[in-house]
Formats: C-alpha cells, structure tokens, sequence
C-alpha cells in the first residue's frame, strides 16, 4: 500500500509539473523530433548506394531508433531525479530522503518522472517498429531487442548514477554528465567507422558501443549471444559498484542543516 501511494504520489506530482511548463515541453518535443530527422536523414544519404560497412541503410535506422527509445526511457525515469540529487548533494539537503523508509539509492532519483519523454519514446519506439517490420524480423528478434533495450536504458543509467554519487566527494562534475551525454549520441553509429582501439574500448571497458550494435548485430549479423551475456554481467557488474559507492557516500555526506 505505500509503495503505491509513493507511486501515485511521483505521478501525480510529475504530471502537474508538466501541465505547469508544458510550453517548454512542447518546444523541448519539438526540437528532439527535429534532431531525430537530421539523424534519419544523414542516414539515408550516407546510405544511399550501398552498404557501408556492412550495415544497410534499414539498419542503421534500427540502431538510430533503438538508441533513441533507450535514451527516452533513461529521461522518463530518471534524468530529473538526477538533476535534482547533484543539487541536493551539493547543497547538503538530502535529509529527507536518508530518513524516508525506503531506500535511498532509488527513493532519491525515483521521484520525478519525466511526462514529456513518453511523447519522444512513443515516436521513436513506433519507427524502431516500423523499420524492423520492414525486414520481417520474427519474436526471437523482438525478443532480443526487448532485452537490449532495457540494458541499455540501464547502462545509461548506470553510467549517470556513478557520476551524479562522485558529487559526494567532488564538486563542479555537472559537466560530466554532458560528456556521458555526448558519449551515447557518438556511439550511435555503426562501430566498425571507428578506430579497432575506440572499438574495443568502448565495447568491452565502457561498453556504449556494445550496447548501440549488439541488437543489429545479434539479429542481422551474428548471433553473438555471448556478447549479451558480457553486457548482462557489466550491468551487474556497474549496479553493485554504484550501490557501493552511494553506501559511501551517503556516510561522506554533510547535512546543510
């Protein structure tokens, strides 16, 4: 029963912050559908005559779209709860949220929802199904999209929860978060344009790279399904050290109070 009153409690409150600045919610939309365009649209000119490195044009919209909707179901969740715990951090009002009886790793980021993402994830969820229509992928690929999908909302996530929790020990790292940003929207892209040492970097260290072409991959290129086992247990793996660490830090923290 509390769990649902905190449940309604983030949704209720959600919603009427978004009611308040839907003005801003609506540009904000606007600008993420126009960026999502240039991205579809640079992809069909790169892909125009051919393949490029062994990617076709279909699927590189699968992975643009597939980027996308992981992303959008990060913001939906989490991206406020994230900005507001930086500051909470840094300006020693965490109180409230150490004294609640739940836990502070997900109470603290877990109680703002970001309603304009919905619009953002339903768009882009909708092209990721019509471009895997449109190469009569069967429920095994579905299925194997799904779970990437969520890992890689929760690698996303993962990857912000261990910066914002650095707050705890260093201050000014708010622009950290951009670089993580920056770091998804790079790794959008299909990996063999890059380097063999950014590749295996960034597949097997700080696995964005892994995340954005394993589903292309697994579906269309190799089955690769031991890569998928790799990716489950970094995200484990990521998970208990950023539980770790908040453990620590709340411990590190000092109250403005």
């Amino acid at each position: 029963m509390r769990i649902q009153k905190i449940i309604s409690s983030i949704w209720k409150q959600s919603i009427e912050e978004f009611l308040i600045y839907r003005a801003t919610s609506l540009i904000t939309f606007i600008l993420a559908v126009v960026f999502l365009l240039i991205e579809l649209f640079v992809g069909d000119i790169y892909f125009s005559n051919s393949e490029n490195a062994n990617w076709t044009r279909n699927q590189y919209f699968i992975l643009i779209t597939f980027m996308n909707s992981a992303t959008y179901i990060y913001n939906f969740f989490f991206v406020i709860g994230h900005e507001n715990l930086v500051e909470d951090i840094l300006e020693g009002e965490l109180d409230y949220n150490l004294i609640r009886p739940v836990y502070s790793y997900w109470y603290s980021i877990g109680t703002h929802l970001d309603i304009p993402s919905i619009f953002n994830l339903i768009l882009s969820l909708g092209l990721l199904g019509y471009y895997l229509a449109l190469e009569n992928v069967g429920i095994i690929g579905y299925a194997i999209m799904l779970i990437n999908l969520i890992l890689t909302a929760f690698l996303i996530f993962l990857l912000n929860q261990l910066a914002v929790t650095l707050s705890f020990w260093v201050d000014g790292l708010t622009s950290l978060f951009g670089m993580i940003e920056d770091l998804i929207s790079y790794a959008s892209r299909p990996k063999q344009i890059f380097p063999m040492i950014i590749q295996q970097i960034f597949t097997f260290v700080i696995p964005v790279l892994l995340a954005s072409n394993l589903p292309v991959e697994m579906i269309f290129h190799k089955h690769n399904y031991w890569l998928l086992g790799y990716f489950i247990m970094i995200d484990i793996l990521l998970y208990y050290t950023s539980k770790l660490l908040w453990n620590k830090g709340i411990k590190h923290y000092s109250s403005a109070n």
